[in-house]
């Protein structure tokens, strides 16, 4: 009840990304390579030799994507690269011309919602060496391999049909993309996402359960059904569901974000509070509301100084937030009262 009663006296914007990336606060390298696409996102990285050590040398890193050509750009000398400029897509994150390595493959889906922060998402690569024999070619798209081409076509036209904001005829298109190939991952967990853009959580909820029925440990499917349950207010079933998303990318700011306000709504403050700052060290300002959450908990330890730092914090990267004045207020209530 006090955590409500907080919550509704500081206004907390709840804001669901759906598959929300990992937000981090990995320095951008010198080599960044601007896409020229348009958009706000970025994907960020460190490639790592076989022995688990950052890769020395500079090597080409390329962005595929299905309809828009590919970009290429370096690593720098510790192995560290960028694309910036993203939209909303899926992307393939490749490398395939280093003659002592296996070709190295993996896809990345940004979905950034109108209103809401530009998403940063971290990879960690670590490199093999290939064998003696002739290493098989690496596959490109690795998720879409397996789908047959009438269940793809129909996962693309809801992709269109989403960026047009007609979620249900994108809905649609991803109903018939699962009839046509039941075990597509990505289209159940895109069909949670068009759901949670619709506000029919119960509906996404299900679509997000059954991406993981195909595979456990989906990370997109996991954190967006431990939002889902956050916006249903179920935070017990929300608290294991993001924990194991974190088990699987614990770089992940909005995942920390989540957890930490599920764990606030049940009372677990301690715990709540580390979630909420992790969220902040990884994701900065974009994980402005954590600022609030946090002055809820402190406040209702009695630690006003902390819960008045905590608002200015907040106020100072989100200062037309339109409950301003309100909190401006709230905070010289807590530093008169500290005093």
């Amino acid at each position: 009840m006090l955590v409500r009663k907080a919550l509704g006296l500081l206004s907390v914007v709840l804001f669901a990304l759906c598959f929300v990336l990992p937000v981090t606060a990995q320095m951008i390298p010198p080599s960044a390579g601007d896409t020229g696409l348009g958009g706000g996102n970025s994907i960020t990285g460190m490639v790592l030799v076989p022995s688990g050590q950052r890769l020395e040398r500079r090597i080409a890193i390329r962005l595929q994507t299905p309809t828009r050509g590919d970009r290429v750009t370096m690593t720098d000398d510790y192995g560290k690269f960028a694309f910036q400029g993203l939209v909303s897509g899926d992307y393939a994150i490749v490398i395939d011309k280093e003659k002592e390595y296996e070709p190295y493959s993996q896809q990345v889906q940004i979905r950034q919602f109108r209103g809401f922060p530009a998403q940063l998402y971290n990879l960690n690569i670590r490199l093999a060496y290939k064998g003696r024999a002739e290493a098989k070619p690496g596959v490109l798209n690795a998720e879409f391999v397996n789908v047959p081409k009438a269940a793809l076509t129909h996962y693309n036209n809801a992709v269109e049909q989403s960026k047009k904001n007609d979620h249900t005829a994108a809905i649609e298109q991803l109903k018939l993309a699962i009839k046509e190939y039941p075990s597509f991952t990505l289209a159940f967990n895109e069909l949670g996402v068009q759901y949670l853009k619709l506000n029919q959580l119960e509906n996404a909820d299900e679509a997000f359960q059954g991406a993981l029925k195909i595979d456990p440990d989906a990370f997109a499917a996991l954190i967006n059904r431990g939002i889902a349950n956050v916006m249903m207010k179920r935070y017990g079933e929300a608290v294991p569901v993001l924990r194991k998303a974190l088990k699987k990318n614990d770089q992940s700011a909005v995942g920390h974000y989540f957890l930490g306000q599920a764990l606030a709504n049940l009372g677990l403050f301690e715990d709540a509070e580390k979630e909420l700052l992790a969220s902040l060290e990884l994701g900065k300002e974009e994980m402005k509301e954590a600022h609030r959450l946090l002055a809820i908990i402190y406040a209702s330890r009695g630690a006003r100084k902390q819960a008045a730092d905590q608002l200015e914090a907040y106020l100072k990267v989100a200062p037309n937030t339109p409950d301003a004045e309100k909190l401006k207020d709230k905070i010289r209530q807590l530093k008169e009262s500290n005093e």
